[in-house]
């Protein structure tokens, strides 16, 4: 039996504008899927709350990628505390605790640069045309900053630092799941791209200096210069259409209160946008208006580690056992 978790993640800056070559901030969270794979009777039994044929999918990319004829019967069962279309990386987490977990039962094999690249390939099925950001963060884990040049460039740097505790009163404010795909909101963006292409232009350079400010913010702890970035890099996600009317109204009431919200990964146009990643020194204010409409409010910690294989255990080799860590779930 082999059991991979992986952690959720968010943008911390670089929606959307990701994928036209600009860098993304990306965090990986203390909400976890796991993954476990043991031997089963017939073809692949798949016990979970996602989409089972994109867990299929996934096998089917890794046996191509391994170049196997056929495949044992497995029994695969994920559990998951990371919501799925809420922007969070769900379908990342599953594809890459699938190819994680699948690739050490079949080939004993643990190698997270392949796994996140085989990873992508699945991602692929999902939204199209991913920048490959959200693979990659729930693959390394901590903090890093993502630039995909071209579909065979893409720079990575998992950087050098943590968020301090100065800076520890993140939270996120659920304000319902997106009627739209990530999918979706991607390809829409690349419509408007090319029908007003100075404008997004301008927007994406502007993304890209708020994403700058952030990373320096963290690093040196201040706390007024994230939230000014958080508060401007919103901005430009409001000027892409990928912010509904429906959460812009909290986002003001949270800035006037002293602390800055925004969207999370694809955003949403016509109701809810999954979570608003907020941050405030005094927490009580901002989930007081949160409560106000009905959104509640949950504590979340940044910067969690990456992929982890939990445990591996074959009923033939016992010393093959590693520790399991319980909490995780």
């Amino acid at each position: 039996m082999v059991v991979v978790s992986v952690p959720g993640k968010i943008h911390l800056m670089g929606e959307h504008a990701v994928v036209y070559g600009k860098p993304a901030l990306l965090a990986a969270i203390n909400l976890r899927l796991r993954v476990t794979v043991e031997e089963g009777k017939r073809g692949a039994d798949i016990i979970s709350g996602e989409p089972s044929d994109y867990i299929r999918h996934a096998i089917e990319i890794i046996r191509q990628e391994y170049k196997l004829a056929g495949l044992p019967p497995m029994k695969i069962t994920v559990q998951s505390d990371i919501p799925a279309g809420y922007h969070l990386g769900s379908s990342a987490a599953v594809a890459v605790g699938t190819v994680g977990a699948v690739t050490y039962f079949l080939k004993k094999i643990w190698n997270p640069e392949a796994i996140n690249q085989i990873a992508y390939e699945v991602e692929k099925k999902m939204h199209g045309n991913p920048s490959g950001g959200d693979n990659t963060i729930v693959t390394m884990g901590g903090l890093i900053w993502y630039r995909r040049e071209l579909e065979f460039l893409k720079s990575i740097w998992q950087l050098p630092f943590k968020i301090p505790e100065n800076l520890n009163h993140f939270f996120l404010i659920n304000t319902g799941k997106p009627k739209e795909t990530t999918g979706e909101m991607v390809r829409f963006v690349n419509v408007k791209c090319q029908m007003s292409n100075v404008k997004y232009k301008t927007l994406f350079d502007r993304n890209e200096e708020q994403a700058k400010r952030v990373a320096v913010a963290i690093k040196e702890g201040n706390e007024k210069e994230l939230m000014d970035a958080m508060k401007v890099g919103e901005r430009t996600l409001e000027g892409m259409g990928v912010v509904s009317r429906k959460v812009i109204p909290l986002i003001r009431k949270i800035e006037k209160a002293g602390g800055a919200a925004k969207i999370l990964g694809g955003g949403g146009r016509t109701d809810g946008v999954g979570f608003l990643l907020c941050y405030h020194h005094a927490p009580k204010k901002a989930e007081h208006l949160s409560q106000k409409v009905g959104w509640p409010m949950l504590p979340i910690r940044l910067g969690e580690e990456g992929i982890r294989l939990e445990n591996n255990k074959s009923t033939n080799d016992k010393s093959t056992n590693i520790q399991m860590n319980e909490s995780i779930v």
